[in-house]
């Protein structure tokens, strides 16, 4: 099954990708709330969402932020619980064993680990405002929140519940991936064409790799208001052999070879890609594009497109799969 999660269509839709890629069910929170994040519990049976009413926000300064926290049937995505969650939630990540999922908070110092097993909601304070991607260790021990804000990004103790490590940057932290070792964090920027290699004990950046320019070598740029959005999205395969980080306002994916970062090819995508996710077994990135609203399925071993799926909803950004 392939979830794609539509940020303005205000949906989740399931689409089974044993039969045609067919769409078997679509939720929606309802209302004013758009959702955010999606990922998978342990056992698959079990779809974790967050909305929140962001949208609304900017288009009204007073509007009360109103945000909750989804469990819902992966199979047909029919709600079976949900919990409030304070201020503007933003992206999330789980704990390696679904226990735990850490929702970001933009307008609040917080950073919101809810247990999916007692819905017990613990807030983790935070230095900065901001909070937009979220990393989890693969050991659980750690969580990670970059800021958009404060362009900063920050270390958890995931025991203690308490941050640990601040690292600040140049610009506002996008989204980023952690080395499975917890060793290493490749960080992308706003108006960053590329990401910086952080080593993690050291708590430092200590290299910068550069995504490859467009045809003729035109630099893609950024968006030009806030958030200056350039490059969105990344992942570390699995199996640790490819690291694959995606140009959205440059519309392809690049693909480096892992641990060297070795550019090994560029994927033209559709409009403005923003988000991916990896099979398990590593042989499929799933690349949604925000603007031609597609969803790009590629292969890994050949590094070539394996299909298109077109129209899967209104702005897909996160997108998740249970193989």
């Amino acid at each position: 099954m392939i979830y794609q999660q539509n940020t303005i269509g205000g949906d989740v839709v399931a689409f089974d990708d044993q039969d045609d890629d067919k769409e078997v069910a679509r939720w929606s929170p309802g209302g004013h709330l758009k959702p955010d994040s999606i990922v998978l519990s342990a056992d698959h049976q079990t779809l974790y969402a967050n909305a929140s009413n962001r949208f609304e926000l900017w288009a009204d300064p007073v509007a009360e932020p109103d945000s909750h926290f989804y469990a819902l049937n992966a199979q047909t995505l029919e709600q079976e619980w949900s919990v409030p969650l304070l201020g503007q939630v933003e992206h999330f990540a789980a704990s390696p064993d679904r226990k735990y999922v850490y929702n970001a908070h933009y307008d609040k110092k917080l950073l919101s680990k809810v247990n999916t097993e007692t819905k017990e909601v613990t807030n983790i304070i935070l230095p900065d405002y901001g909070g937009h991607k979220v990393r989890v260790s693969c050991d659980g021990s750690r969580a990670y929140v970059g800021s958009i804000v404060w362009a900063s990004l920050v270390e958890v103790d995931t025991e203690t519940n308490k941050c640990t490590r601040q690292l600040t940057f140049d610009d506002n932290v996008r989204p980023f991936a952690i080395s499975k070792d917890n060793k290493y964090a490749y960080v992308q920027l706003n108006r960053m064409h590329g990401f910086h290699v952080v080593d993690i004990e050291a708590w430092k950046v200590i290299d910068t790799i550069d995504m490859p320019g467009l045809e003729g070598g035109t630099y893609p740029g950024h968006e030009q208001r806030y958030p200056f959005t350039c490059d969105h999205g990344m992942e570390i395969t699995p199996d640790e052999t490819l690291l694959i980080a995606l140009a959205t306002t440059g519309h392809f994916a690049a693909v480096f070879s892992y641990p060297d970062l070795t550019l090994k090819k560029v994927i033209p995508t559709g409009e403005q890609p923003s988000y991916l996710t990896i099979s398990k077994d590593s042989e499929k990135a799933y690349i949604s594009c925000r603007v031609s609203r597609t969803l790009q399925i590629v292969n890994l071993k050949t590094l070539e497109n394996d299909r298109i799926l077109e129209e899967v909803g209104i702005f897909p950004q996160r997108v998740c799969v249970d193989h």
